[in-house]
């Protein structure tokens, strides 16, 4: 064997190529973080950390203890830490503290990838699907639960806390020869430690419950939309049927009229019913009545959680997400659009189970990622299934090239399905599908977005590793990161002809 660990590895290994990428980014966010003044302990250099981060990462190893292994077990991993062993929590200090700068590895990644000519924007395309989160499902809870939680907690506290001032008090009263019989007293921190960490847990799953019992703007306007519908057809239906009895009544008395003046007894048959009375128009009016209830609470939303709603102790801020095979699952709906190629150009984490309201921020990010990096061309065409159809969005995306298979307003709305009629938006959207090149176009959706989630759960699995929506959003960029980084590593730009 050579002498020199450098010299086992091939040129074309994967650890040189992760080197060269992280010699051509900007590392200078990560550099300022560290004091100049000459104090504290030497640290690791950040393009070695990260270089080990996008390597270990690139070979599927996560965890930080297993990072820790590798630098003893991985001839890539000791080139790239120039023979050290890294402890497991500089790895994860390093991570936690540096989770913004991590973030914008991703923009200097794609735009490598774009300076290279790999990136093709002629189509993109936007998919979600559920990643499990790093919590138990059983942990949910409803909100009677999480108070009477919440309210155990503080007196086990309080209980805790009385113990502790009164050893306290009986230490000071006997002097120092009690220190000796303060074990059990000693004791009561740790379980104070982790009655105080379930206490702030609680507290944040409470205030998620009602934080998601308030509804977004674009959910609001979606709602709003589709009553303000509701309640045109139902006053327009009562309109039609008020002036069909008015003339049913007209007519009637008309002919008492002409009976009268000819001598005759008068009309046969019963009379017409009263307006009042009459028992289409009393149904349209309750039916016009609740329509309009409908539209006041889809205007004035009340944030009380319904008794039903639950939140996760574990993690907060992760839902019960539909599994695509069936069931339920503790996770985040993980959203991401894929060029060509399946190059990521963004990857975000929703705790929202719905696609619905994900399209405009997801393209909103899509575009700042896009000028960030400085892709050359604008984007063409953008694609989504009919999770994403909407009113709303269609209106606020109404000047890109979007195509969205459309679903029936009812789904959309949440009412009854009965006698609906899609609103404006989705009747040219169905419209733009309805064409061959629509259809040619929508086809090409499945292709561009499916693989890019198969490679990501086959390359890291389908679990994340921390907790709380900012943790899991730069857990999941730094996945994007990776991806994108190998995809550069291994695709090679078109020769020009």
């Amino acid at each position: 064997m050579p002498g020199d660990v450098r010299e086992w590895l091939p040129p074309e290994h994967l650890c040189w190529k992760v080197l060269d990428v992280v010699g051509l980014l900007d590392l200078s966010a990560f550099e300022n973080s560290h004091r100049d003044d000459g104090r504290g302990g030497v640290a690791y250099p950040p393009a070695s950390l990260i270089a080990l981060l996008l390597y270990c990462y690139s070979k599927g190893v996560r965890s930080s203890r297993r990072i820790e292994q590798a630098c003893w077990d991985d001839v890539g991993c000791r080139i790239i830490t120039a023979n050290r062993r890294v402890d497991h929590s500089t790895v994860a200090r390093f991570v936690r503290r540096h989770r913004a700068a991590l973030n914008s590895l991703f923009v200097q990644v794609l735009s490598l990838c774009g300076r290279r000519g790999l990136v093709d924007l002629s189509a993109v395309a936007v998919d979600g699907s559920p990643m499990e989160a790093n919590a138990s499902r059983d942990a949910n809870q409803r909100l009677q639960r999480l108070e009477e939680t919440i309210s155990q907690c503080e007196k086990d506290i309080d209980a805790l806390m009385e113990d502790v001032v009164d050893h306290a008090l009986s230490v000071e009263a006997d002097g120092p020869a009690a220190q000796g019989d303060g074990e059990d007293a000693c004791d009561n921190w740790p379980r104070l430690s982790r009655l105080c960490d379930r206490l702030t847990r609680a507290h944040l799953a409470r205030d998620r419950l009602h934080e998601r019992a308030m509804p977004s703007p674009t959910e609001i306007q979606i709602k709003v939309e589709a009553a303000e519908r509701m309640v045109a057809r139902a006053e327009k239906r009562l309109a039609a049927e008020t002036d069909a009895h008015q003339e049913k009544l007209k007519k009637y008395e008309l002919r008492v009229r002409e009976d009268r003046a000819a001598g005759r007894r008068g009309a046969n048959g019963r009379p017409p019913v009263s307006m009042e009375h009459k028992t289409v128009l009393v149904r349209q009016r309750k039916r016009l009545v609740k329509m309009r209830a409908w539209l006041e609470r889809a205007r004035t939303p009340r944030p009380a959680p319904s008794p039903d709603s639950r939140a996760c102790l574990s993690d907060p801020d992760s839902r019960l997400i539909p599994g695509k095979r069936g069931g339920y699952l503790q996770g985040y709906n993980i959203q991401i659009v894929c060029a060509r190629r399946q190059f990521l150009l963004a990857i975000e984490a929703h705790d929202n189970p719905s696609d619905r309201t994900a399209l405009l921020p997801v393209v909103k990010k899509t575009q700042h990622n896009h000028q960030a990096a400085r892709l050359p061309g604008d984007i063409q065409l953008w694609l989504a299934d009919s999770g994403y159809a909407s009113a709303a969005s269609f209106e606020a995306l109404s000047d890109l090239p979007l195509l969205v298979s459309v679903t029936s307003d009812a789904d959309q709305a949440g009412f009854p399905a009965k006698r609906q009629q899609a609103p404006a938006g989705q009747q040219d959207m169905a419209a733009r599908l309805a064409t061959p090149t629509g259809r040619a176009q929508y086809r090409q959706r499945s292709a561009l977005v499916e693989p890019g989630f198969a490679q990501i759960f086959q390359r890291f699995g389908r679990h994340l590793n921390y907790r709380g929506r900012q943790a899991v959003d730069a857990e999941i960029k730094l996945l994007g990161t990776v991806h994108n980084l190998n995809k550069l590593i291994n695709h090679t730009p078109k020769q020009p002809s």
